[in-house]
This record gives C-alpha cells, structure tokens and sequence, in this order.
C-alpha cells in the first residue's frame, strides 16, 4: 500500500483505498484506455496534471458524500487493479456503483470482488438501502457483472450529452448477505 493511503476495504485478493498523487500514471492510463473511452467517455484527463486533478476531485466526492471512487489494488503486490465504489450521480436518489479495470485486470473476478467488497460497505457500514448502476448500452460485460451482483435491469436512461444508458437497482435490504 502507498504511504500516507487509508485502507479502506479489504478482500482476500484485494484493498480498495482513496486514490492519491501517486496514483496518477495508472489513472491517466485508465483515462485513455479504449475501452473506457468507448463506455465512460472522456473526462478531460490529457495529462498527469489532469490526472491528479481527477484525483483531487474522487477525493472532495468523499468529502462531500462520504463515499467515492476507491482505488483497487493487488494485496500481496500492490499493484494497481483500477477502480470501484460509490457515486453521487445528483440525479438518483441513492448512490451509483461505478467501477473500471485496468486491462490486465479484467476477465479474473476483480471486478466481481470489488463490487461485492463496495455493496457490503454501503449496506453495513453506510446505512444504504438500494443502489444504483448504468453502462453503456453495448457493455454486456458490465451489465454481466451487475447482474452477477444482484443487480436488475430497470429500462434505460436517456441524458442529455450521453449514450443512452442500461439502468439497475440493487435492493440491499432484500439481498442475501
């Protein structure tokens, strides 16, 4: 783990923490991974000055929300993995689950294990009763994984200056522990 980083959450393979400075390098890669420009868009991260204003940013949503983006890393390597947590997207009444993997990390239940590790931190330790989730409507690989987390499929969203976007619900008072 970085120095000067709050553990957050913690699995068997990995620790989910606010991202840092040192963060950087691999959240500029992120930004411009295809995939993520494809799904996500682009978020204004053209250089590493804009990547520790992202940072910066993830890190005032915590402030403000008590809950963000963490960073996800290998535990026995502290390699960065990419990131999972809670959004507040200010047009749902409850927070959004967002997460991203770096390409190595995809296709190994990184994803799974993050989002499962963020869903039981909203539930036991936040209080959350639902949450919500959208992707892109041509990620079938993230609308897998949500639905693998329980979540189901609710229609579309239609937002001005986005994709239309697949919408889902997790009930986590009804959900299995």
């Amino acid at each position: 783990m970085l120095k000067g980083t709050s553990l957050i959450l913690s699995t068997s393979r990995l620790r989910l923490r606010k991202p840092v400075a040192e963060d950087r390098n691999w959240i500029f890669a992120l930004n411009h991974d295809p995939l993520w420009l494809r799904f996500i868009g682009n978020r204004g991260v053209h250089t590493l000055k804009d990547a520790n204003r992202y940072i910066d940013n993830a890190l005032v949503h915590f402030e403000n929300h008590g809950y963000g983006l963490f960073a996800v890393e290998d535990k026995l390597t502290g390699k960065p993995l990419g990131m999972c947590g809670l959004i507040n997207r200010g047009i749902f009444s409850a927070p959004d689950l967002g997460f991203a993997l770096l390409p190595q990390a995809r296709g190994q239940g990184i994803g799974g294990e993050a989002g499962e590790a963020v869903i039981s931190y909203a539930r036991d330790t936040l209080g959350v009763t639902y949450l919500t989730a959208m992707t892109h409507a041509d990620n079938t690989d993230s609308q897998k994984l949500l639905m693998k987390l329980g979540f189901k499929k609710r229609g579309n969203l239609f937002m001005s200056g986005v994709f239309a976007q697949h919408f889902f619900w997790l009930d986590l008072k009804t959900r299995q522990r």
